[in-house]
């Protein structure tokens, strides 16, 4: 596809005409691929996490959930890769709250977007039509039966007894608290004793949903239940995890005691979880950390750091679990979470806010995550500056400063790039279109008059820049006077912000996602 005359064109003739244009540059440069490139994640690796989880029968295929974006993931071997599922549909403005796995199914849950299943684990999706308006936040099966399952809701409290293929809503509506559940756990004994966690404390059942009773008693008021965990060997053994701390209970949630031993008031609770190995054991993410108990939530010790979002136990190894976390993505432990090893190539759930590049290493800053450094082919984080947004080359050193609250505001969707050869020529992207300058800036005309959101010139070979549209890129051997589709095996999901060419890897054009980091492209071979 080309935009030599003004406009871009995406009529089939149109296409047809810039494929035999791209094909015969191709062969006047003497170039010769066997098929397209395509656009290759590098990171930086981890980020925020919202969930992770894994089959019971083969533990070590997986399933992942990026805390931005609606990112799914799956790894085949217990972590150390994965891969960005990308048949899973674009649900623009959506996230991804909860999943699940049971026998011979995948589920997902979108807020909104509603319940996703896969037979294929993760090859292909299917929407439950009847849940598509809902946003889904918590997502548990039966210990008894898998088929059996419910979701928290923006609508209350849904059930599915065949697996997920029907569902029907089991709260009242006539109850306004029941309207919003970010957590559930079934009665491990009784399929219809269920417990439901709302921003403003927690619900039950014992009758399939006929009747719900509150189960606040000793609960401070309003406390927003994260996450709830059943004792499977002692139903009336019930904790609950809030923005108040954690709760435990002896009376299937009759009475609930505010569990101590961790410091600070009220103590932000992502999860709560028990080792399904040993009823003793406890673990906690939360604000200040991660916690574990060994004797049943009496006593605590810090862990590390980590705020950990959610725990999946390994089924056969009891010292073997996972955490997905707010910041470091993925992490294993295989000594009963003294440790804690990162598993995160291939998943990436950042969003990076600036990039530079000196002639040997290249930079990504994210927002409240810090520096990253790319190095020899991999990333090494620079444990600072998380709350600086820019980034420039000083000096051959990064620099990471504030942006200049003083300094005049850009025109919305403007970026210009300076030709490193020629500095009277520049480029400049804009919501109204594409547009070039041969004396610095004082004149501009067009050069086409669609939306195009970033620009950028290569440092070291003369006249090449490159121009992005959405999910197309295109080049410009001779400085943004003629221009070409870059072809690539195109990935629906992939939506960039900004192009860059780094002199520390000249032969790949970086793109930057709004949530998923960076991926690359080979451009060695344009001429």
């Amino acid at each position: 596809m080309r935009f030599k005359a003004r406009h871009l064109y995406y009529s089939s003739h149109w296409e047809l005409v810039n494929w035999i244009r791209f094909h015969s540059v191709i062969l006047l440069g003497s170039l010769c691929l066997a098929q397209y490139p395509e656009w290759r994640p590098i990171g930086p690796w981890g980020g925020a996490a919202r969930q992770v989880g894994l089959d019971a029968a083969k533990p070590d295929t997986m399933l992942a959930l990026g805390l931005r974006g609606a990112s799914l993931y799956r790894s085949r071997d217990g972590g150390r890769r994965w891969t960005h599922l990308k048949n899973f549909p674009d649900l623009e403005g959506a996230r991804l709250d909860a999943a699940l796995i049971v026998p011979g199914q995948w589920l997902v849950g979108a807020a909104p977007g509603g319940i996703w299943l896969s037979s294929d684990e993760g090859e292909s999706w299917q929407r439950i039509e009847s849940t598509a308006r809902l946003s889904v936040f918590a997502l548990t099966a039966w210990a008894g039966d898998p088929r059996v399952i419910a979701a928290g809701t923006s609508e209350g409290v849904w059930k599915t007894n065949d697996g997920g293929a029907s569902w029907r809503r089991i709260s009242p509506k006539s109850i306004a608290d029941l309207s919003a559940i970010v957590s559930v756990a079934f009665d491990p004994r009784r399929a219809g004793t269920l417990f439901a966690g709302t921003p403003h404390l927690p619900w039950k059942t014992v009758n399939g949903g006929e009747t719900w009773q509150k189960i606040a008693t000793g609960m401070y008021d309003d406390s927003d239940i994260f996450s709830l965990a059943v004792d499977p060997r002692e139903p009336s053994r019930v904790f609950a995890s809030a923005c108040s701390g954690i709760y435990a209970s002896l009376n299937g949630g009759t009475a609930w005691r505010r569990v101590q031993g961790i410091p600070g008031t009220n103590r932000r609770t992502y999860v709560v979880s028990q080792s399904p190995h040993d009823r003793s054991i406890v673990f906690a993410g939360t604000s200040a950390g991660m916690w574990s108990s060994g004797d049943s939530g009496l006593s605590w010790t810090k862990r590390n750091d980590f705020v950990a979002t959610s725990i999946a136990w390994h089924p056969a190894d009891q010292r073997r679990f996972y955490i997905s976390t707010e910041r470091h993505g993925l992490l294993e432990t295989t000594d009963g979470g003294g440790s804690f090893a990162p598993r995160n190539e291939g998943f990436a759930s950042r969003a990076l806010s600036a990039l530079a590049s000196t002639a040997a290493e290249f930079f990504a800053l994210a927002p409240y995550e810090g520096l990253f450094r790319w190095s020899a082919g991999a990333w090494q984080p620079a444990d600072c500056c998380r709350h600086f947004a820019g980034l420039r080359i000083d000096g051959g050193q990064p620099r990471v400063f504030e942006p200049d609250a003083a300094a005049p505001a850009r025109e919305p969707g403007f970026e210009t790039a300076t030709d490193p050869f020629a500095p009277q020529v520049r480029l400049r992207a804009s919501l109204e279109g594409l547009a070039k300058s041969t004396d610095g800036g004082r004149s501009w005309r067009m050069v086409q008059q669609e939306w195009i959101r970033s620009v950028a010139f290569h440092p070291k070979r003369k006249g090449l820049c490159f121009a992005l549209r959405h999910r197309r890129v295109f080049w410009s051997p001779d400085a943004g006077e003629n221009w070409y589709w870059l072809p690539a095996q195109e990935d629906s999901h992939l939506v960039f912000e900004k192009l860059y060419v780094s002199e520390a890897m000249p032969d790949l054009l970086v793109a930057q996602t709004p949530a998923r980091g960076l991926y690359v492209q080979s451009i060695g071979n344009l001429r």
